[in-house]
């Protein structure tokens, strides 16, 4: 008996410490830090390695990578055409980003592995289990950063956007401009952004 509870209270704990990967929704911004032009205002901000924590759960700073969230809010009765390539900030695809930042899951397995062939075949166990939970994890991970990170789209009258561009991090730099292009006339507008 004593010896079932002690197995039980072994796997708990090596469930409880499963790769996972758990994020916060985009926040809106305070109005100070909004620039506005033609019924169209955008804010940008640069993640600290908390914000980083907060709304993707990984450090992406450590690998090189330098969020900036921008929320783009159009106040017109135009439409907006926004594309990654009319910032003059670099960007990285987001897919490329979140591999970057994934869960080891044949480290974690084979961590595990030896474990069970040197210690006891009940670290078998956690194996399997954690080898699940790290690949979930990271897919996970990879559709979060997918829907966040910044793509091409058409930013509607009275509606907004709001989304995560990953920079580079010796590209970077605080003031950058976005063009948008109006869908009916083809006219650009361009703003400038400021992280500061």
């Amino acid at each position: 008996m004593k010896n079932g509870l002690s197995i039980l209270l072994f796997l708990s704990v090596i469930v409880t410490s499963c790769a996972r990967y758990e994020s916060s929704t985009l926040c809106a911004f305070p109005v100070e830090r909004i620039h506005e032009i033609q019924g169209v205002s955008i804010a940008a901000r640069a993640f600290t390695k908390k914000d980083c924590k907060h709304y993707l759960d990984r450090d992406v700073l450590c690998k090189g990578y330098q969020p900036v969230q921008i929320y783009i809010k159009n106040s017109s009765e135009s439409s907006y055409l926004f594309s990654t390539t009319r910032v003059t900030l670099p960007t990285v695809d987001p897919e490329e980003v979140s591999k970057k930042v994934h869960s080891s899951t044949v480290g974690r397995i084979a961590g595990y592995g030896a474990a069970a062939l040197l210690a006891s075949p009940l670290f078998a166990v956690p194996a399997v289990i954690d080898g699940y939970k790290s690949a979930e994890a990271n897919d996970t991970l990879d559709q979060d950063f997918l829907a966040k990170g910044a793509h091409d789209c058409v930013i509607a009258p009275h509606s907004f956007a709001n989304m995560i561009l990953f920079v580079p991090k010796e590209e970077y730099q605080e003031t950058f401009s976005v063009t948008l292009i109006d869908e009916n006339t083809n006219k650009p507008i361009k703003i400038i952004a400021s992280t500061r």
